[in-house]
């Protein structure tokens, strides 16, 4: 087998001449990049494209999850904590998310609902973020996580916290970063 790999080149080039078929489907958009340059949306359809000249990207647009990590945070009274969320979003504009200003809406997605954790955590008290968990640090969470998604083509439905405690962390030597450890009831 080995040296019949340029038989394979061959066939990709000689395919890359003849049109081919795309479904996108109710529940994704798409994105053609001809010569290169020139965005074009893809609604859901059916299209014929040329590979020689265009390359495509399909994405799901539709109603998605992302759970984010636990991270190690102190609330403004000093008190550690831990948190990690989840952010229900969709794309609303294809071309933002993946044509213009980004690349990989997951990894934005996931990043920005992050350091929006830590931003609304690192405001409230212990006492306070317990008491409106669920009510106002959500909202917060929501609000705060639409108004920076935006600018990327993604709506924002909700964000909540899933993983939350008080802990202790501690560095230990070699990890490079801490590790929370729940505390115990005294």
């Amino acid at each position: 087998m080995v040296g019949f790999e340029w038989i394979n080149d061959i066939v990709q080039v000689i395919f890359s001449f003849v049109p081919r078929i795309l479904i996108v489907r109710a529940t994704h958009g798409g994105l053609k990049w001809v010569l290169g340059s020139r965005v074009k949306e893809l609604k859901p359809g059916i299209y014929f494209w040329w590979p020689l000249t265009t390359e495509i990207c399909v994405l799901p647009t539709a109603r998605q999850t992302l759970n984010t990590r636990t991270q190690a945070l102190m609330s403004n009274d000093l008190k550690e904590v831990v948190a990690g969320g989840v952010v229900v979003y969709s794309i609303h504009d294809i071309v933002m998310a993946i044509g213009q200003r980004n690349w990989d809406v997951d990894t934005t997605v996931k990043d920005i609902t992050q350091a929006a954790i830590v931003e609304v955590i690192t405001k409230w008290g212990i006492q306070d973020l317990m008491n409106n968990i669920s009510g106002k640090v959500k909202e917060e969470l929501t609000q705060t996580c639409r108004k920076e998604l935006r600018q990327f083509g993604v709506y924002v439905h909700k964000v909540a916290l899933t993983d939350y405690s008080t802990c202790k962390a501690f560095n230990v030597m070699g990890t490079g970063g801490t590790i929370p450890v729940a505390e115990e009831e005294e």
